[in-house]
């Protein structure tokens, strides 16, 4: 559980033990809704994002990171992150 105010830095963290990774993803689910895919990151790639977000895959440490730079109420919700 996170609770942080209005326009602050949110930060999401996901450790992993499987060394074989080919995808790794970040979902978000809104109460009594579905959930939604906010990215995705294959193996070959080690950085992604935009403005909004920022996501990191660790090579050695089995790490993913989800950054929020201003939170806004919109962003209310249970995320989820996935490897495959």
């Amino acid at each position: 559980f996170l609770n942080i105010q209005e326009g602050m830095h949110a930060v999401l963290n996901c450790t992993y033990q499987e060394r074989t990774l080919f995808n790794f993803h970040w979902f978000r689910q809104d109460p009594g809704r579905r959930l939604v895919s906010l990215t995705l990151i294959q193996s070959s790639q080690k950085e992604q994002g935009d403005k909004y977000f920022k996501e990191l895959l660790g090579k050695e440490k089995f790490y993913s990171v989800w950054n929020i730079t201003a939170s806004h109420l919109g962003d209310s919700a249970t995320y989820f992150c996935a490897l495959r």
